[in-house]
Parts: C-alpha cells; structure tokens; sequence
C-alpha cells in the first residue's frame, strides 16, 4: 500500500517551469531539453555559483521573455516571490517581513521601495534579488529629461490616472520600444495587458523607486492638455506580423489560441479591413482541425502558427514544430 501510495504522488507531481511554458505554447520540448543542458554545464562548472531560475535560464536564451515568464508563474501559482527569498536566504526573519509589509501598505508604497528605505535591504541586494527572480534590472533615473516629442504618445499609451493606480511610468520611446518604470513585479500583468491594446509598440520594463517614479509622473503628466492631440506615426506592424505560437493541445491552450485570434483579427483592421466579431468560436474550430491534420499527417505533437501578409490579406501559416 505505502508503495502505491508513492506511486501515486510521483503521478500528480506539479508540473515544472518548464512544463508549463510548454503548456501555454511559449516553448517547445526541445527548448527545455537545449536550457537543462545549459543549466547542467553551468552547475558543473561553477558548482558555487547560486543556482538560477529556470526561467531566467530561458529568458537568456531569448527562448521568452521575462514577461512570458511571469504570466506563466502567477497563473498557476508558481511565482518565488520577493519575500519568500529574503527568507530563504536568511536577509530577513519572517516577523520583519510581516512588519514591511504593513508598513508599505500603511504608507501605500510598494514593497521594494520599502525595504530600501528602511534599510531592512542595501540597494545592491534588492538589485540583485529583482535581477535573479524577474530577469529586470533595477535602476535609479536621476535628471530624468523626458523628449518632448514623445511625450504625446506615451501619455496615450498610459494615461495619468493608470500609472498612478499602478505607479508604473513609461519612460522612453525608441524606435517601436517603449521603456517603462515600474515599482512592483505586478506591474508587469497589467502592462502585459496594456500592450495588448497597443501591439505597434514592444514594451520593455526596469525596476525604479517610488520616490523616482513620484518624479517622474510630476514631469510627464504636468502638461497633458498640451499633449492632447494625437501625433501621427508611420504604421509598424512587425511585431504583429512576428508573432507565432506553439500550439500541443488546442482543447487545453485557450488562452494561446485567444491571443492568436485576438492579434489576427487586429492585422486585418490595421491594414484596411472591417472589423468583425463573434468569430473566436470558429477560430478555434480551425486551430483544432488544422492542428489535427498536421499531427497526424507529420506524426508530430506541437505545430507552429504565425501571420503572413499579403496586400490587404492575413494568413495563419501552419508547420509542424519536429
């Protein structure tokens, strides 16, 4: 009996990181064989080097990025959070944990910030914890000069009354990149939907102070009347047209094949086409199918969808992933 009983608890082992990336479509089988070989080599090498995240390991790989990483973790309850490691690593007892927290809460700063400020964590520490878990450096902006120019467009990406809800700030502007500051490792959820909205723009994130992040939204948001009209920029669908997914099993991926839907029908507007609704059940019936037909006819499990242009068309293009 004891021995079917650990039989049974081998079965239901939560899945790992890496498992679960695989699972959302960010990753293949391959990428997690490729980054625990890494991993190995890395550990043999330096056996006195802190062991890192697997995740991190990934984000090193540009195999996701720290976003993805996130996304996963939070949904199915996997995150290591900040206080949990300051534990772990014996930086702080769990009584002075409880005690920041009320604080921080009390004084409605975040948490990292908090730590700072009392001392209870050094400015080296924090940078390197936030580094080791999120794969986001964290920075200080002094002198902050915000460009003039840009300025307009960031306010349309986050608005005055959003970034002091969620005390994260854009920041900078280049190119298709937009760099946020945010104060919290959540900001990262609500900016991940933010970015939904706005798929023309990569956004990027580093850690600040809520003291630098108070600073920065006086300077931003002092003038929003004079930064009112919307400034014309040349369309930049690349990193729509980027996009592409793993898809293993459709029935369970929907949040994947969600995502793909939403993006396609977006393509099609942004390049001149009507805007239609109530097909995402169709969409998925087509992911289903079209993911059926190439398993069985490549003898594979994982295939690979992405977007292809042509003229005032999209395409979904399917391959299998071998």
């Amino acid at each position: 009996m004891q021995n079917q009983n650990k039989k049974f608890l081998k079965m239901v082992e939560p899945m790992k990181t890496g498992e679960l990336l695989a699972k959302e479509g960010f990753i293949s089988q391959e990428n997690i064989h490729e980054a625990l070989v890494l991993q190995k080599k890395v550990e043999e090498s330096s056996p006195r080097e802190e062991h890192r995240l697997f995740g991190m390991i990934l984000c090193e790989q540009n195999l996701i990025t720290p976003w993805d990483n996130y996304y996963v973790l939070h949904k199915y309850n996997k995150l290591q959070s900040i206080q949990w490691t300051l534990i772990s690593k014996k930086i702080l007892t769990n009584e002075l944990i409880q005690k920041a927290e009320k604080d921080s809460q009390e004084q409605d700063i975040p948490l990292i910030s908090s730590l700072i400020n009392t001392g209870l964590v050094s400015t080296m520490q924090m940078k390197s914890l936030l580094f080791n878990l999120f794969h986001i450096p964290f920075k200080f902006i002094n002198d902050f000069t915000y460009n003039e120019q840009d300025s307009t467009i960031l306010i349309q990406v986050m608005d005055k009354q959003k970034s002091l809800e969620n005390k994260s700030i854009p920041l900078i502007l280049k190119n298709n990149t937009i760099l946020f500051g945010i104060t919290d490792p959540e900001n990262i959820l609500s900016l991940r939907k933010s970015n939904d909205l706005f798929p023309q723009y990569r956004f990027k994130t580093v850690f600040i102070s809520f003291a630098h992040f108070s600073k920065l939204h006086d300077k931003l948001y002092k003038s929003d009347s004079k930064t009112a009209l919307p400034v014309k920029k040349p369309l930049d669908l690349s990193l729509l047209l980027n996009f592409k997914t793993f898809i293993k099993d459709p029935e369970k991926q929907n949040d994947s094949i969600q995502t793909m839907y939403e993006r396609y029908e977006l393509l099609r507007q942004l390049i001149g086409n009507p805007k239609r609704t109530d097909l995402q059940n169709e969409f998925n019936q087509f992911v289903i199918q079209t993911h059926k037909k190439i398993t069985q006819e490549y003898n594979n499990q994982i295939v690979k969808f992405s977007f292809k242009r042509e003229n005032r068309d999209v395409k979904i293009i399917a391959f299998p992933k071998i």
